[in-house]
């Protein structure tokens, strides 16, 4: 039997990971949350992995791992929840208010300057 779209909803949770990740290992560690949706805990470590050495990152350890039953109120999460819904994997930063602002990827692989503490939803398809 084919799965229906109810089916799959009810077998892919939304996840969040929770750990830091390193550009570089010299470099500072940067905290990060990442939300997507995987039907297990293994798929969804490994997915998110694969998007952040996507994004250039070469390390990266999770912390805490959990499934949201709904979406956050507070910005940049409640974003990130809904492109995880739409099949995102989205990649929130944060970096020590005291810290410099770390250089970052950008889109053509290339170190970006000055990369906003928050620099939420790497990656995002958001409405054209």
């Amino acid at each position: 039997m084919a799965d229906t779209p109810t089916d799959m909803e009810a077998e892919a949770a939304v996840y969040i990971l929770i750990g830091r990740v390193w550009l570089d290992k010299n470099e500072p560690e940067i905290q990060v949350h990442i939300l997507l949706t995987a039907p297990d805990d293994d798929t969804a470590i490994r997915e998110a992995l694969n998007a952040l050495a996507e994004d250039g990152y070469e390390e990266a350890e999770f912390d805490q791992i959990g499934t949201l039953t709904g979406m956050p109120d507070e910005e940049p999460h409640a974003s990130a929840y809904q492109g995880a819904t739409e099949g995102e994997v989205a990649i929130v930063t944060f970096v020590d208010e005291n810290a410099p602002w770390t250089d970052a990827p950008d889109d053509d692989g290339e170190d970006a300057d000055n990369v906003h503490p928050f620099e939420a939803l790497k990656g995002w398809k958001g409405d054209a």
